[in-house]
């Protein structure tokens, strides 16, 4: 990751916000940065709980920021966390606090655990899918089993703009952790849908044909592709311990998350925008497929100026 100036950790004392909380202190410390650490306290349950004790809201609101509070110090007092570390207890839906919490600080790098407190075996909650998706930051999404360095990292490369800040964040992540890096490109087959038969009569009412591409085409396309991916990433590849990985998938998030899976990798790193009919980075139905299927970590990098 490039130079962090404000880390946000987000805490609901779940298991895997300890690994989270893990991470963002390690990185931080790596880096220089500050620590900011946030629970949210859910204004629906203190509304609820007020009007089961039939007590005003604000009553049960400072008592629940106060237990939040002492809760909160203990369980930061098990971690090695920065002796500079801010602490923040807010009310409201923990989603938009979050949010509010990375503009108003200008946050560099969000962290938050994958599973939340609903304790998700597989794939990301539903709170991390929408950091994922909406913060304007960097949003480093933690494995309850990834508190430590990272060992084999994972970058998917669409060769967008975007894509650079993946392979530059993958470099220094494998400088500073001694990780092996995969650049992956996924590619699907082209389907040319043609509405005309082979003697240029439409067809009508049994739908459009396609045409797939010959072995020959399929192997100049790739070797297109491989020598695109080499050249795209040579650089950052240079005095790392690098590999780089064409794989054919009918899905793009599934080709990630398969690829990942077979290698163990423990960190995937993919853009947060991509290219033309590439544009699979944390958009649409693929996203979909990543993010519920993610079996490791996750970090969501964005350009260095919105477009």
């Amino acid at each position: 990751m490039s130079t962090l100036k404000t880390i946000l950790v987000a805490i609901d004392f779940s298991t895997g916000s300890r690994a989270a909380l893990e991470q963002a202190s390690r990185i931080a410390r790596l880096q220089g940065a500050r620590l900011h650490v946030l629970h949210v306290v859910d204004s629906s349950s203190v509304a609820t709980l007020a009007a089961s004790r039939e007590s005003a809201y604000e009553s049960q609101a400072a008592s629940a920021t106060e237990g939040a509070r002492t809760a909160l110090h203990a369980w930061l007092a098990q971690s090695e966390v920065p002796a500079a570390v801010e602490v923040t207890i807010a009310i409201g839906t923990p989603l938009h606090e979050i949010l509010e919490h990375v503009r108003t600080l200008n946050v560099d790098l969000l962290v938050a655990g994958i599973e939340g407190a609903g304790q998700t075996p597989a794939g990301a909650g539903s709170v991390s899918c929408k950091l994922a998706r909406k913060s304007p930051s960097r949003v480093l999404l933690v494995r309850s089993t990834h508190p430590h360095a990272f060992q084999r990292v994972v970058a998917c490369i669409d060769f967008s703009d975007t894509a650079k800040e993946v392979m530059a964040a993958a470099r220094r992540i494998a400088i500073k952790d001694s990780a092996s890096v995969d650049f992956l490109h996924v590619w699907q087959e082209p389907l040319i849908a043609t509405p005309y038969g082979a003697t240029g009569d439409a067809l009508v009412g049994i739908g459009h044909p396609t045409v797939t591409f010959t072995p020959a085409e399929r192997q100049t396309l790739m070797q297109g592709l491989r020598r695109e991916l080499h050249e795209f990433v040579s650089e950052a590849a240079q005095g790392i311990n690098a590999s780089e990985v064409l794989r054919e998938s009918l899905n793009y998030g599934n080709g990630i998350a398969a690829h990942a899976e077979e290698v163990k990798a423990d960190l995937i790193i993919v853009g947060g925008i991509g290219r033309t009919n590439l544009r699979y980075m944390l958009m649409g139905s693929t996203a979909e497929r990543l993010l519920t299927r993610l079996p490791c970590s996750l970090l969501v990098v964005r350009p260095p100026v919105a477009t």
